[in-house]
């Protein structure tokens, strides 16, 4: 163990620092397009504002205020504002995802083998009552598996964040509910030995969730974008 440590550290380290970079890179990105598309695109849409209801809302009086409301090209002008934080929220979510991969392509394998090993350890010291089994999802939480996996893998928010994605994709129930059935077709119901078929499911199944978290997705930019254009041509077209 002692071994290992020297060099163990350093690796993570350098992983949390590609981490971070990685997520303000993406974070960063987000601002940009928030204020080239998303503020940019609504103060060229204020430019153009002369569609219908404006000659009514420069004309003064009580009315001015409520035909500016009730203007069309006014609504889409206080929508497309909001798409500024919305690229920003764009950014920081990419940022995690990106973060979250620079974590599983260095660790990947090493978090699928500790996080198998640490659930499997706590379900394996559980008796086997009708419905125990069931409710093991309640009693994992990122803390508890967090402070378990801090001497090997450290207590870095990108690890945290691994945790907590396998926590909330990984079907617990179901699997256990598929081992519980296996177990006592094998007539094998005592608690506290080790089970490596339960070991090796989870491992698997962690390890495909990981696959899917080393692959972010731009998708939701690209909906963001196609809105935004959306809007914005509906807009232009009404001031034209």
């Amino acid at each position: 163990m002692s071994t290992n440590s020297p060099t163990a550290t350093p690796s993570l380290v350098r992983t949390g620092v590609k981490a971070g970079a990685a997520f303000a890179g993406s974070v960063f990105q987000g601002a940009v397009l928030a204020l080239l598309l998303g503020a940019g695109g609504f103060f060229y849409y204020l430019s153009r504002l002369d569609g219908p209801g404006m000659p009514a809302a420069r004309a003064g009086g009580a009315g001015a205020i409520v035909a500016l409301l009730a203007a069309p090209s006014v609504l889409i002008g206080v929508m497309l504002m909001f798409f500024v934080p919305l690229y920003m929220m764009v950014g920081v979510s990419h940022g995690r995802s990106r973060a979250m991969q620079q974590v599983v392509r260095a660790h990947g394998e090493t978090l699928a083998q500790r996080l198998a090993g640490a659930i499997a350890g706590r379900i394996e010291v559980m008796p086997r009552a009708h419905g125990v089994l069931q409710r093991t999802p309640d009693w994992l939480s990122v803390d508890s598996l967090s402070r378990q996996l801090a001497p090997v893998l450290g207590d870095g928010r990108a690890v945290r964040a691994v945790i907590g994605f396998v926590l909330k994709r990984l079907p617990l129930s179901d699997m256990l509910a598929q081992w519980q059935q296996n177990q006592h077709a094998q007539g094998r119901v005592e608690a506290g030995a080790e089970d490596p078929a339960l070991r090796a499911l989870l491992m698997q199944r962690i390890g495909e969730t990981l696959e899917d978290a080393a692959t972010p997705s731009r998708m939701p930019l690209w909906i963001v974008m196609g809105l935004q254009a959306a809007l914005l041509a509906a807009g232009l077209w009404l001031t034209a």
